[in-house]
């Protein structure tokens, strides 16, 4: 430790001497504070004794605590901090008239001086011009007679937060070296912060009836099949009527063959093959028949598209359809 650092603290240890301006606890609190400060100075721990001194100075304020506390911060490196201890012990000493500890004051505030880093913020002239307009450094207002002066600060980081009514606020990060460095930040014009719709409530809707239910597409399904019921039995139909044609053209050209009942073997064949032609002939026929009398059905029981989903009037409801070899069979009530 130099030795104007030892006759500081020293100094600073006289400070019990002066009128206490603290009562009862503020006074024993503010020297157990002081106490554990002096230790860790001593310790060279300047991080940690700083808070117990500047706790002590708050609780009794005295310039022999305001002198090391500034001998910490400079330690430390907060230098422009010190600096301002510095000059305010120095001011303190002066009115009490001491001026031993005003001398020491005043020594370290000179020399601290030459070693400050400074940091200017200029704001340019639309910003200025803003109505409103407030500039914080880190955290505290700056007054506009301090816009671009190079004020002495502690090195490290600095934070210049700008905002006014109607503009979008904008920040400036920057980092100040410990000793004589200088920076500047220019706070630019600023720019309109965009509009603020306001949240629309929801209108409540009038409670709508329940949908009716879509139509049955049952009438579609019953006209197709009849269109394809009745096609196929037009089909068996014509097919029938050419087997049983072509059958009793062969059963005729046999028979004449034949001698009453006796019949050649090959004659004999032949009205044998006419008679199973001429029975399948009659199955499709009477099947072609009932597959278009089912086909007609279907198609005129098939309910419009107006019909669908309504309820039938009263009269004949069809039950179920059948299709058979002895015809079609309708089965229902009225």
């Amino acid at each position: 430790m130099r030795p104007t650092t030892t006759a500081l603290l020293s100094l600073a240890l006289l400070a019990g001497a002066a009128p206490a301006l603290a009562q009862g606890g503020s006074v024993a609190a503010a020297e157990a504070f002081f106490r554990e400060g002096r230790a860790l100075f001593d310790a060279g721990k300047f991080a940690e004794a700083c808070p117990k001194l500047a706790e002590s100075h708050r609780l009794d304020p005295a310039t022999g605590t305001l002198l090391a506390l500034a001998l910490c911060h400079e330690g430390e490196g907060k230098l422009a901090t010190a600096w301002g201890e510095f000059a305010d012990a120095e001011g303190r000493a002066r009115r009490e008239g001491r001026a031993d500890r005003e001398k020491v004051a005043t020594e370290h505030a000179t020399a601290l001086q030459r070693r400050l880093s400074t940091l200017t913020v200029d704001v340019s002239p639309e910003a200025a011009a803003v109505s409103g307009l407030e500039v914080r450094v880190d955290g505290v207002v700056a007054g506009a007679a301090s816009f671009g002066s190079a004020v002495p600060v502690d090195g490290g980081e600095h934070r210049v937060q700008v905002s006014a009514p109607g503009k979008a606020p904008w920040e400036g990060l920057v980092t100040v070296k410990p000793e004589l460095d200088a920076v500047r930040v220019t706070v630019p014009p600023l720019v309109d912060a965009p509009p603020q719709t306001a949240p629309v409530a929801p209108v409540a809707q009038p409670s709508a009836a329940p949908a009716a239910p879509p139509p049955k597409k049952g009438g579609a399904w019953m006209s197709t099949t009849g269109l394809v019921v009745a096609g196929a039995g037009v089909v068996a139909v014509g097919v029938g009527s050419y087997l049983a044609l072509d059958a009793k053209s062969d059963y005729d050209a046999a028979d004449e063959q034949c001698n009453g009942d006796v019949c050649p073997p090959v004659a004999f064949r032949a009205t044998e093959d006419a008679r199973s032609q001429g029975t399948i002939a009659t199955v499709l026929f009477v099947v072609g028949g009932a597959a278009v009398a089912t086909g007609a059905v279907l198609w005129f029981l098939a309910p419009s598209g107006k019909e669908e989903g309504a309820v039938p009037a009263a009269g004949l409801r069809v039950e179920r359809v059948g299709l058979g070899l002895s015809g079609v069979r309708l089965e229902g009530t009225f």
